[in-house]
């Protein structure tokens, strides 16, 4: 209305002088004459079409400018709301609050109030206030609080839909529970089991029926299954390396060990290795690796690799035996020494 304000007033001077000659006309008995009459009432009817005119104008303008008003707002709202979120995401990733994070979200809340209304500013303000001590404790499997996370951002989004959607939003957001998250982040059990002979490691080994083992360089974790092949391969090393040893000495003693690892309820073994001693002192070892290989290996001087073969090339470990036997020799020679 305001915008057509000057046309407003020219109209309703137009529309006072014709309907003056209209009444003095009639109070004077058809003083005026009739062209003239008709003139001014063409004029009327010109200055009502016009009047009607300009409220259609100025409603659909009117309307036009709430709408563009609304959109606006609406599109500031949503990058506040998304500011928020994810300002309140970084301060929360480490699992703890700095001060700098905490005027963080201090900071951010105040911007957030101003497009919010009073009664969804407290229920932001309460669901912020459940941020306490314990919303970072972990578990005993070193998982974090995910229940008490979902519940913070089920309340947050359900303020921020309210005001975004409005009416024509009739449910709440249930809280979310990601069961498959808490799976992955699901830190293994770790126990470590000694046979007391090769036959209780094997008997341990087909308990279950995966080796699973974590990289510590690169985190993979590998995963393969205990199957009658690589049974008879352990099988085949222990006993060329039961050889060997008698060849060395009859001194030299077995340790066996071998991980039990507990994930998701699912039990997996670890790699299973034999030490050799001598002298109480530990000098080699065989076993398998994370990729499914034979291995023999010696710890003194230091840690190094005598002979490795695939599983299914277990005729070929007979080309290593003088090599082997003449390394042992040569280690326990310095242990005596």
């Amino acid at each position: 209305m305001k915008k057509y304000k000057k046309y407003w007033f020219y109209l309703l001077l137009a529309l006072s002088i014709s309907l003056t000659v209209l009444v003095i006309n009639d109070i004077n008995d058809k003083l005026i004459p009739q062209i003239v009459q008709d003139v001014n009432s063409g004029v009327i009817g010109a200055i009502l079409t016009t009047i009607i005119t300009l409220l259609l104008l100025s409603n659909q303008t009117e309307s036009q400018e709430n709408l563009s008003k609304t959109s606006v707002v609406y599109e500031e709202k949503l990058k506040i709301f998304n500011d928020f979120l994810k300002t309140l995401g970084e301060c929360l990733e480490d699992g703890n609050l700095t001060a700098q994070e905490t005027k963080k979200i201090i900071h951010s809340f105040s911007t957030l109030r101003i497009h919010v209304s009073l009664d969804n500013a407290i229920k932001l303000e309460q669901a912020i206030s459940s941020i306490d001590n314990s919303f970072f404790h972990y578990d005993e499997y070193s998982t974090p609080n995910l229940s008490r996370i979902s519940e913070l951002y089920t309340k947050i989004t359900n303020v921020f839909r309210h005001e975004l959607y409005g009416d024509t939003l009739t449910d709440d957001l249930e809280k979310f529970d990601f069961q498959n998250l808490k799976k992955v982040l699901y830190r293994k059990r770790l126990s470590v089991i000694k046979p007391n002979s090769f036959d209780d490691l094997l008997i341990e080994l087909k308990n279950n029926s995966k080796i699973l083992h974590t990289s510590k360089q690169n985190k993979i974790t590998i995963v393969y299954d205990v199957n009658s092949e690589l049974i008879e391969a352990l099988t085949g090393l222990n006993n060329f390396m039961m050889e060997i040893v008698n060849t060395v000495s009859n001194d030299i003693t077995f340790s066996y060990e071998i991980n039990r690892q507990i994930i998701n309820n699912e039990t997996y073994s670890g790699i299973p290795w034999i030490k050799l001693y001598y002298k109480n002192v530990y000098f080699a070892f065989y076993g398998l690796t994370e990729t499914r290989i034979l291995w023999i290996g010696k710890s003194i001087p230091e840690q190094k690799q005598v002979a490795s073969i695939e599983i299914f090339e277990l005729e070929n470990l007979q080309k290593f035996r003088l090599q082997i036997i003449k390394e042992f020799q040569n280690i326990l020679s310095d242990i005596n020494k």
